[in-house]
């Protein structure tokens, strides 16, 4: 087994983590030693890759269910005799709920064994909801004290769901390598989310890669649309329809995990649906076509928006420019659009370039298509403000100043800028996007579309 210098790193990172937590101060509340270990995972985490999809459905409300196919770790991140930090719920808390809603959230762990010390110490110092693992009972441990501890993780979930915070929580009850995951789920975090009024938000997280080195892999995490079992049919804890119900959400997650194991970084899965979109477009004359990255992706309301245009949405995640740039041939075989309107850039900050070369591809990719369609207009939006971005905020600008000076200068290119209506003063305004920050809710779309209206 090689073991390269970013897995020392992070074993490293990982060993800090359960020190700085076993070793905090006694007077220090389990609060705020989760906030120690919380932090110091977000800063092991910094050294590897990974990766996290579908921010965009993340619910308003913190006080929600988040299930997760539970992963093993790799034996060569073990932090001290044995014991293993779990890095997927570690990495679900620290850089998900944390980072989204200012709260790790709680978590459930089973009873330490009698021999697992350090285990104890650390678990007993972040005070989690404690339960008994079926292969993890003491030696003659009481049959009537195992069901009676579990039966109490119904009143101590509950109570943190009422009180704002959310839980995480694996259906499985054990791990498992990606390629075999998920286990079969257990029924009762089912149960206590059918039985409860209101019925909370369940939230599935799909993992992947946990189980490998970082070095080997990228650590993946893909966020599903929330549901609530009320949604399923379930309104009642003791239905007999529950069983199908999760047996039928365990399939659904094994496709899931399987995709996105097989899914590699690029974009093909993305653009195959979009070759389908034009194929199954019926008239492609005055077409106005909208590309870009996730933000003309979840533009979903483009017929509802403009019911006079001929609306065709070939936005994809996550695309850079280049990406932009490398699919236009392969997605742009019709003839001539009418408008072509892009949104653009945004995503190419994180590449750490500077403002002119980020212009200097958008110019390019805007000539290319030119070049092709010499009777099209082309509209370029400006990049959005977002709290994801509020450190690059002026570059962000810096782009935005620069397409609206070489839009005057262009004949066919037209660029609309509504940068400042999504902003309070000198602040971003939360009323126009969703949790993740990023990504323009209901409100947004309503600002994007009056400021693109009068030019379709």
């Amino acid at each position: 087994m090689e073991i390269k210098e970013r897995d020392k790193q992070f074993l490293s990172a990982l060993k800090h983590v359960y020190q700085s937590v076993c070793n905090a101060s006694p007077s220090l509340s389990p609060t705020a030693a989760r906030r120690i270990c919380t932090d110091c995972i977000r800063e092991a985490f910094s050294i590897t890759n990974f990766q996290i999809k579908g921010s965009e459905h993340l619910p308003y409300q913190k006080n929600s269910i988040f299930i997760y196919n539970h992963l093993n770790n790799h034996p060569y991140y073990t932090e001290d005799e044995g014991f293993q930090i779990t890095l997927d719920s570690h990495f679900i808390s620290s850089m998900i709920l944390d980072k989204y809603y200012k709260d790790p959230g709680i978590r459930v762990v089973r009873h330490s064994l009698p021999e697992e010390k350090n285990h104890m110490a650390y678990y007993e110092r972040l005070k989690y909801i404690r339960v008994y693992a079926k292969n993890f009972l003491p030696h003659g441990q009481d049959s009537n004290e195992v069901r009676s501890a579990n039966n109490a993780f119904y009143t101590a979930a509950i109570k943190h769901l009422r009180q704002g915070s959310g839980l995480v929580f694996s259906p499985e009850g054990d791990s498992y390598k990606t390629s075999d995951s998920p286990g079969i789920f257990r029924y009762g975090i089912f149960r206590l989310a059918s039985c409860m009024d209101p019925q909370p938000l369940i939230v599935p997280l799909v993992l992947a890669n946990f189980d490998n080195l970082a070095s080997k892999d990228t650590f993946k995490c893909e966020i599903k649309p929330p549901f609530r079992m009320s949604d399923m049919g379930i309104t009642d804890k003791n239905d007999p329809e529950l069983p199908k119900v999760v047996s039928r959400l365990n399939q659904q997650y094994k496709k899931w995990v399987s995709v996105l194991l097989a899914e590699q970084n690029g974009y093909e899965a993305e653009i195959k649906q979009l070759e389908k979109r034009i194929k199954d477009k019926t008239t492609i004359k005055n077409l106005v076509v909208f590309y870009g990255s996730s933000t003309i992706r979840l533009w979903t309301s483009l017929e509802k928006d403009f019911p006079g245009v001929n609306s065709l949405n070939l936005g994809f995640g996550g695309a850079y420019i280049n990406s932009l740039s490398h699919h236009f041939e392969r997605l742009f075989t019709f003839e001539s659009p009418k408008v072509v309107v892009l949104y653009l850039g945004g995503n190419d900050l994180s590449l750490g370039w500077a403002v002119v070369k980020i212009v200097d591809k958008i110019k390019t990719l805007i000539e290319k298509i030119h070049r092709k369609f010499p009777t099209t207009t082309i509209i370029n939006l400006s990049i959005k403000p977002s709290f994801e971005r509020v450190d690059q905020m002026e570059k962000i600008l810096g782009i935005n100043s620069a397409m609206a000076v070489l839009a005057k200068k262009t004949t066919f290119l037209k660029q609309i800028d509504f940068f400042d209506a999504l902003m309070q003063g000198k602040f971003v305004n939360p009323y126009f996007f969703l949790q993740d920050g990023l990504h323009l809710n209901k409100h947004g779309y309503k600002v994007l579309k009056n400021h693109l209206k009068p030019f379709l």
